[in-house]
């Protein structure tokens, strides 16, 4: 259970450091009295979280591929390996970057953004899109740093980025007096700061480089996908999750896609240890695995799950007794405020549930089982969102949109992490019976 606590709270502060600029990014454009920047915002990061699942994804591949080598002694190799993750994840996120750019408002629109919202979003997106393969290599570095045993270095590189977004926010939206667009240039900066600072202790400060070598490349290459493809699928699964629910959001007005946006902003900075925990236990999973200590694997699980639930517990208690100084701070009225109160009272739920999916899934890929981790989320995101979602929403209205979307967490949740230990048991007992 320490190693697990001490892995994951020295990445989370790191990772809710940056959700928590992304939430005074929204504070600042709040203080510009227009709800169609907030509604705007909340489109074009619907439409992010699609890019973002690309640098999630391939931030996975680097630890589970790396810390497996690390575990298995074969340094040269995890050296080796560290560099194709870079010189891909760079590849595949461009490519993603300039398909998005081009089609960006039939996205937008594609999620229900219209209007003054649509013109905010587009306008967003296009300046922010062209970092994501720096965003890669951030998150990239991050993971590789943790799986290097140094957690705190890659703390220290998203720190860095917070640090530039908080200083640059006001400098681009009020004193340049760009406005939605002042918010996305400040945040491109943070993402050139935090790739840029994980690269100079990964190269510099450890000296992690090696000759670049392209045949081995195409080797690693092979190897890279295996888990990043489905890795990447599976991560994908959740924002196609969220653009519906956006979509379905989107019906009910604009207010209450403002109070969306806000509840979107603030959970991940609430429970942002929750996503942090299933990055930060794949390098565990990973050299328990490669140095077949199973039953660290199991505990591993275990410690993380009971982790899960109690930090939801105490989060979730804490937003409820805030929700009314946050509403006022961020100046939420009507439908907003409201949303924000019912949010308030089942977000403990929804996150524990959906942390269980976190950590089983983090478990199967680090396992050598990815394609279970892509058919739990793409569940999660389709038989386990729509239609609970859709009769959430016929009952309960705007409500009900969250609501169902938490019982799909409930049904999922369970099973992915019951399946989890199954799989973990069949793997031992086939390795005892081979050696």
């Amino acid at each position: 259970m320490k190693h697990v606590i001490v892995l994951t709270m020295t990445s989370s502060i790191g990772l809710v450091s940056l959700f928590a600029v992304d939430l005074i990014d929204l504070y600042f454009l709040t203080l510009l009295k227009n709800q169609s920047v907030v509604a705007g915002l909340g489109f074009a990061a619907s439409i992010m979280f699609f890019n973002m699942s690309f640098s999630i994804g391939l931030s996975i591949a680097m630890s589970a591929t790396v810390s497996k080598a690390l575990g298995a002694g074969e340094n040269a190799r995890a050296r080796a390996l560290a560099q194709h993750n870079f010189i891909f994840s760079i590849v595949i996120t461009a490519i993603v970057a300039l398909v998005t750019w081009c089609f960006s408002r039939q996205l937008l629109e594609i999620v229900g953004a219209g209007g003054d919202a649509l013109v905010f979003a587009q306008q967003y997106l296009h300046i922010i899109l062209p970092s994501l393969p720096f965003l890669a290599i951030a998150m990239s570095g991050g993971a590789l740093l943790r799986a290097m045993g140094a957690p705190n270095l890659s703390m220290l590189a998203m720190l860095t980025g917070a640090v530039v977004n908080v200083v640059l926010d006001p400098l681009f939206i009020f004193v340049l007096d760009l406005g939605i667009e002042g918010a996305a240039i400040a945040s491109v900066f943070a993402r050139l700061a935090v790739g840029g600072t994980a690269l100079g202790l990964i190269y510099f400060k450890y000296d992690f480089s090696t000759r670049f070598n392209f045949s081995a490349f195409l080797t690693s290459v092979k190897e890279i996908k295996r888990i990043a493809i489905p890795t990447i699928g599976t991560q994908l699964a959740t924002p196609f999750a969220n653009a519906y629910m956006t979509y379905e959001m989107a019906k009910f007005g604009e207010s209450y896609i403002a109070g969306w946006t806000l509840t979107g902003r603030i959970t991940p900075v609430v429970f942002g240890v929750i996503f942090a925990l299933s990055a930060a236990v794949g390098p565990i999973y990973a050299q328990n695995f490669g140095a077949q200590y199973f039953h660290r694997v199991k505990r591993t699980l275990f410690d993380s799950s009971i982790f899960v639930t109690l930090y939801c517990t105490v989060a979730a208690l804490s937003l409820y007794l805030s929700i009314e100084w946050i509403i006022q701070w961020f100046g939420a009225v009507g439908d907003a405020a409201s949303f924000m109160r019912f949010v308030a009272v089942w977000i403990g739920p929804a996150f524990a549930f959906y942390g269980f999916l976190f950590v089983a899934n983090a478990a199967f890929n680090n396992l050598g089982y990815p394609l279970l981790s892509t058919l739990f989320n793409f569940s999660k995101a389709s038989i386990g969102t729509v239609p609970f979602v859709l009769i959430g929403a016929n009952l309960m209205g705007a409500n009900g949109v969250f609501l169902g979307n938490t019982l799909g967490n409930l049904v999922f949740g369970v099973i992915a992490l019951i399946s989890c230990f199954y799989t973990i048991k069949k793997i031992s007992e086939k390795a005892i019976v081979n050696n």
